[in-house]
This record gives C-alpha cells, structure tokens and sequence, in this order.
C-alpha cells in the first residue's frame, strides 16, 4: 500500500526508499505502508492495513512499543530504539525505528539492522584478534615473514576465507582465493611491498571455501630491521561487504532522491542563515531556479508579498524547535508566477543527537488547489479540461439512447485512449501531460457537431457521444477525423509533441436495455485497437465479446484446474548424439479438462503469466518433476538429468532460489540432476540481479540451460558472463536445416561458439531421420523431438528408459 501525504499525494520518494515507512494511529493500528513492507517482512500490505503494529513485534520487544506509543501519545519526543520484528516466514528482522507524531498520526521509520546486530553478537564473542597498529582495521591481522615465505592468518582471517582457525596457506594459496578481477592487483601491490617496502591499502573482492563472494579491505606495510632489510610484510584483512552494500544503497537512494518528482532541499544547520546545500532536479524544475542560483541561498527567497505570515510563522517555529513541520506556503518560481508548496521539513540528526541538516521535501500542488477551488462549481465537469465527467456522460448517454429509439435512429460511443501517455507523464511531468489533455478535448470538441458530447472518462480516456446518426457508418467520417487531428503535432514550450489515439466503437438504435452496456463495448473494442498496432479503430463484435468471455472463463476454468489438481506431466527424452544414450527428460506440462479434454499449454500459459496464476502453477510442476526424476533415477543404473522450465514470474520473485532449495531438500534429489531451463527473455530483465541468481543456484549444484537460444533479443556481451551449462538452439532453426543454408549457418555458428564458452548443445525439434543424421554427423550434441519420442507419461518414460539405458554404437533412435 502506497504512503500516502495527508493531501492523499503518491509520494514517490517514500514509494522509492530503501527504509520501511509506517503511518499509524496514536492507537498503534496501521494506516499506511510502503512497498519496503512486503519486501522486507513478506507481508501483503493490504492485509495488514487495519492491524494493530504491535502483532509484527516479537512478544519481548512489546512492553517497547507500549512505552513509544505512550510517550508519543503525550507528544513527547521517542528517541531511535531497536525491535524485532517477525516476518511472514517467522523469521525475526532487527528494526531501527524511528518515530515522530503528527497532528493525527504517527509517522514511523524502520531501517533494517540486522546484520549489523549479527556483527555486533559475533565481535563479542570473538576474545582473540591479532593487535595490528596504525591504519589496519583490528578485524583480521596476517604477517608474512620474508625467510619463511609463509603467511600466517589469525582466527578471523580464517573465518573470514571460510577455512578452520589455525589454516596455514601457501603465499600462492592465499592469492587464489581473490577473485580473478582482483587477483592481479594484490599480486602487484604484495610483491611491490616485499621487494621495495611500498605499503598497500586495497579493496578488492575475495571468493571463499565456500564460493561465497566479499569485498575486503586489505592492508599492508613492510618491518624492516635495525639495517633497512625488508624482513616482514604484516598487515590486516577487514570484511567491507556491508559497507560496500550500504554505498551502493546510499548511490541509489542518491538517485532515487535526484529522480524523484518532488523537490528535495537539503539545508545546512550548523551554519548561520541555514543556506541551501543540495536540491534535486524537480526542485529546480519546480521553481525554475538552477541549483547555481539556489545553493547558498536560505529558502526564503521563494516567498514573496502574498505568502501568509501565519504559515511562515508555522515554518520558523518548527525549525526554531528542530522538529518536523508541515505548510502549505504560497511559494513563487524564478519568472514570478506563484504556486502552492506542500512542504515538509524534518531535521537531521547525528549519532549524538545534534541537529546537523534539514531535509525538505515539496511538492507543487498549485492544480491541486484549483482543482478544490473549481470543484464546488464544476459537480458534472471534469476540473482539468471542462469536459462533462461520468456524472453528465451517463444522463447524456440515457437520453441519447432514448432519442435514437424514438426516432428510429443510430447513437455511437466513441472510446478514445491515447497511445504511450504514461511515458509523458513520467518523463516530461504532469505539467506537460495535462497540455495534452486540455489539447486533446479541445480538439474533439472542435471536430463534433453542437449536439454531441465528449467527455474525459479517466486519465487519458475520453468518450464521444454521437447521437442522431441516420445510418451506422457515418461514424467512420467522424472516427476518421478525430484520428488525424490527434495525430497532429502538439508544442509545449516550442517543443513539439506526439501522440495519437486507438479508438473503440459501438452503436445501438436505442434499444439497448443498459445504456453503460456501450461505454463497455466500445472500450473492449479500443483494446482490440490498441492490439491492431494503434492509431486505429475497432468496432466492436459479437465475436470479440465471445473472445473476452472465453478468456474470462478460461482463467476461471484455470483456478479450478490448481485447485483440482487437474495437469499431468510428461516427459520427452533428451538424447546423447555420440551414444544415443538418453541423459535426461524434458518436463513438460499437460492440462486434462473434465469436460474439454486436453488444453494445450499454449492456450493456457500465457494466459497464467498474464493472471499470476503461473506461480502455483510453476511450483507444481518443479516438486512434482523432482520427485518423478527421484524415481526415475531409482529404476536406472545412468544418471538421468530432469530439465524443468521456469517461468520469468517464478524467477523474479523473491524466495526462488529457497524454493529451489527447498524442494530438493524434501524430494531428496541431488542438485546435479536438476537442469533449469531460462528463456532469454528471463535473463535480459534485471540482469545483473539474473546473473547473481543464476552463480546462486550453480553454487547449490544445480545445472541452467538457455532455451530457445536465438528467438529473442540474444546479447552476446550478457552470454559470455551468464554462467549456464548449456544452450538449447531452438527447433525453429532446425526444420529446414537439411536444405536451408542460412539455417544451417546458424546452427554451425551457434555450436561452434557454444562450444567455445565451454557450454553443451542440445539442439530441440529433430523430426526425421534427414534432421538427425545431417546434425550428428556435424556436431557432438544433445537431441531432442518427435524423431526420438514424444512427450508421454510417468509410467511410458520409465519403461522407454529401461529400454534404452544401454548405449547403442550406431546411435540409432529409440522406435517409438
């Protein structure tokens, strides 16, 4: 649930923030959450909204939570303090809370300290660390004595590469376990200590017995002895995971704050006048002032003649006080047109306490005020553009149907949405997208007749009224014009705009029972336009009505099929070409109706992704293949591998690679006979996060396949670091191999690279016996398709591998 102002405001940098943020009563209920929520605790905000706050606390940290809430409840200042929360899991989360009271609620802040209350229990029990001197970081001390030439770690260094205490390595051990980017560097700086006393003080990234990856600070001076003569290197290794986490959060925060579409003042406490020190791009988009003629500047200079002297009493007390305060101030930006500021300020503390900064977020609410102003005059007018709202549209529509009944004439319903508006919205601002809006009804209103009526539906939907038409394809004059002159430029200060518009159309003779019944086709008619490319128009049909339903009961056909248990598995053996060997099977899903029979997953797939319903749906299939693969490896004396296929939903969600855990942990199946199959789409969104994922899941044991390597946006620069196993070439390439060169020259190229990254093949969609022969002779690859066997169940696959366990030397297909 999105932290809402109290001017009901989407605050887009407390949506942004990396912090939990609470609203609550001074009765502890919770009002408002932001999304930080449900990542950090995996709760649904929506169920908790209503709840009392303390039912997230660990029953010892509620007599805290009491004490806050009694003192806030008193309008007493509550100092930081630390609670635990439980998330959805049980698992209990180390909280810094920070919490202010409001005029009527509270506003609370919730860091997540875990990790460092884990630092903070594990650096008191360790008793014992090497006493490093002057700039090395007490946390891990090593020294390498030159006659020796062996290094020797204290206890933490140990730990600290997951090794046991009193591990002894080799200089070339030691080195091994710095990643490969930062391996070079500490060899250069080592040696460069050993050979000429030059100290180091590098960060650098370590991997350790575990594969585990941390950033390091790794000091080191040279001892010399009472000659000169370099006779140990010592030194220190601290473990600056963390620290390197928080720059990284503290640069997107930075980012985010810069991104941001309020303005964000940052003003300096301590010195005299409180002069300006930072503000963000939309504070200068805002006030039309460049940060060069802001900073420096105490905020005053934005207030003018009308600006009420009761607010800015308001502000000063607050500030005078250090306290957070909230003002709507008459503000005026740098060409003197006023606006209104909805601005709130809070100070900036230290760890001692001190004030040292205050952060002020504004944000230009001037529609806003205009909006309220008009709306008691405007009860049947849409405030930004003047257009009749729903209201006047619905007793516009009635009487529009009743006419075109009485006079045995035609009424159409127009539904205009206008293309890609969002994305001038977010980049532009909402200054530009309301132009547009006040543009576009100008427009349609200009291209109508007296009679009809164009209304603003919503955001950037607009409806048209036609009523009085003699015959239903006089709308298409009407349709045709309103295209083009959308479509023409639009310049919002001397820039030039463009944007067109998908138009949905439905008529009636007045006898419609419903009159709402149009608004309804003629949008479900838009959609179908907006699919036709855009910049179009649909009538609406029986047929796409009978489309919709069908989607509609289908999905619910759908959660009957998970509540049920209605899909089976088969599977499809995968084929070694140089043995004919099978070494593993293909999972692949099948949906057995009670009524309609088999549904292809074509028909239904899609359909789950689009719905969300691909999640248990996904889980499903990945416990159920593996335990399938357990007993399937029971009757075989050859390692047989289970490729399943993972939806991008199932990847991107949080909890994945637990889930994958956890499932080979009840089925007991080893992780090396468990190959996910990723499309490349998966992996090109968040690819970082992806490729992280992906080490995560090789690390468990777990082999990745890329499947249908080439059909979509394939980046060569994204494969060469993606640490899969294989590539799957998709069957598309495959069905005219024998006779398409440039087929042909895909797959070549495509084995031949595969083989040069070290990856496996295996090459899908081999029919006929040309296919096969032409590809094994050319490649050692895996096969699979219909010329080997197709997708059958449990009970056929286990009987086709006790047929086939034993390799052929003329690698002949298994009948099937």
């Amino acid at each position: 649930m999105p932290f809402v102002n109290p001017q009901g405001k989407l605050d887009q940098f407390f949506l942004l923030s990396q912090d939990l943020f609470i609203c609550i009563d001074f009765a502890g209920i919770l009002l408002n959450i932001n999304p930080m929520f449900e990542n950090l605790l995996g709760y649904s905000t929506s169920e908790w909204v209503g709840k009392p706050c303390g039912k997230l606390v660990d029953h010892r940290d509620i007599p805290v939570i009491e004490e806050a809430l009694s003192r806030l409840q008193s309008h007493k200042k509550v100092a930081p303090f630390d609670v635990r929360a439980l998330t959805a899991e049980g698992k209990v989360v180390w909280l810094e809370v920070t919490a202010a009271a409001g005029d009527r609620v509270i506003y609370v802040i919730a860091r997540d300290i875990s990790r460092r209350k884990a630092v903070e229990k594990q650096l008191i029990r360790n008793q014992r660390l090497f006493q490093i001197a002057g700039e090395t970081a007490l946390i891990g001390g090593w020294y390498v004595d030159m006659a020796e030439g062996l290094p020797i770690w204290s206890n933490e260094v140990c730990r600290l590469h997951g090794v046991p205490d009193g591990f002894k390595p080799t200089i070339e051990e030691a080195m091994t376990f710095y990643a490969p980017s930062s391996r070079p560097r500490i060899r250069e700086v080592f040696s460069a200590c050993c050979e000429s006393g030059t100290s180091f003080d590098e960060e650098l990234e370590i991997v350790t017995r575990q594969a585990v990856r941390l950033w390091v600070r790794v000091i080191g001076k040279a001892v010399r002895d009472e000659l000169g003569q370099i006779i140990q290197v010592q030194g220190s290794t601290q473990n600056i995971t963390e620290r390197k986490a928080t720059e990284r959060q503290l640069t997107l925060l930075e980012r985010s704050v810069e991104a941001s579409t309020n303005g964000v003042i940052i003003v300096d406490a301590q010195r005299q006048d409180l002069p300006m020190v930072y503000v963000n791009a939309a504070f200068e988009r805002i006030t039309g002032y460049s940060r060069t003629k802001a900073l420096g500047q105490n905020c005053r200079f934005l207030q003018g003649k009308e600006t009420d002297p009761a607010t800015l009493a308001k502000l000063r007390k607050g500030i005078y006080a250090q306290q957070d305060v909230h003002v709507v101030i008459r503000n005026y930006r740098c060409n003197g047109v006023p606006f209104w500021n909805d601005l709130y300020v809070s100070p900036v503390r230290d760890a001692a306490g001190l004030v040292t900064h205050f952060v002020g977020v504004q944000n230009d609410i001037t529609a806003q005020r205009e909006y309220q102003a008009q709306l008691r005059h405007n009860a049947n007018h849409d405030a930004l553009t003047g257009l009749p709202n729903r209201l006047m549209l619905d007793q516009r529509l009635s009487q529009g149907c009743l006419l075109a009944k009485r006079y045995r004439r035609y009424i159409a319903v127009l539904f205009v949405d206008l293309d890609d508006f969002k994305p001038i919205n977010d980049t532009l601002g909402h200054d530009v997208g309301d132009h547009i809006l006040i543009e576009v009804a100008k427009r349609l209103e200009e291209e109508l007749r007296p009679w009809d009526t164009v209304a603003r539906f919503g955001g950037d939907e607009f409806i048209v009224l036609l009523p009085d038409l003699a015959h239903e394809q006089d709308v298409l004059q009407v349709v045709e014009r309103l295209l083009a002159r959308l479509s023409a430029p639009y310049w919002y200060r001397d820039s030039e705009l463009r944007i067109t518009a998908s138009m949905g159309i439905a008529t009636d003779d007045g006898t419609i029972s419903e009159p709402r019944q149009l608004i309804q086709q003629a949008d479900l008619a838009m959609y179908k336009a907006k699919r036709q490319g855009r910049n179009t128009y649909q009538w609406y049909t029986d047929e796409l009505n009978r489309k919709v339903t069908n989607r509609v009961n289908l999905r619910h056909a759908l959660q009957q099929a998970i509540e049920q248990s209605q899909f089976e598995l088969h599977y499809q053996p995968q084929i070694q070409g140089a043995t004919g060997r099978v070494t593993g099977v293909e999972a692949l899903i099948r949906w057995y109706h009670p009524e309609r029979g088999y549904i292809s997953p074509a028909q239904f797939i899609s359909l789950a992704e689009d719905t969300g319903q691909i999640m248990p749906i996904s889980e499903w299939v990945l416990e159920r293949a593996c335990r399938d693969a357990v007993e399937l490896n029971a009757r075989t004396t050859m390692p047989v591998t289970m490729a399943v296929n993972i939806s991008p939903m199932q990847f991107q969600r949080a909890g994945f690679l637990l889930s994958i855990q956890r499932v080979l942990e009840q089925t007991g199946l080893a992780p090396d006979l468990l190959e996910l199959e990723l499309t490349e789409g998966v992996l090109m969104d968040s690819t970082e996060h992806a490729i992280q994922t992906l080490q995560d899941l090789r690390a468990l044991g777990v082999h990745i396949a890329l499947d249908d390597f080439g059909t979509g946006f394939s980046s060569l620069s994204y494969l060469k670091r993606l640490p899969i196993n294989k590539l799957k070439i998709d069957r598309s390439f495959i069905r005219d191999v024998v006779n398409d060169t440039r087929d042909a020259a895909i797959v070549d190229g495509v084995v031949t690279m595969a083989v040069k990254l070290g990856l496996e093949v295996l090459i899908e969609g081999v029919e006929t016996a040309a296919q096969y022969a032409y590809l094994n002779a050319r490649y050692c690859a895996h096969f699979q398709g219909f010329y080997f066997a197709r997708p059958m169940p449990m009970l056929a696959i286990s009987s086709y591998l006790n047929e086939s366990h034993h390799p052929r030397n003329d690698a002949e297909p298994h009948p099937m």
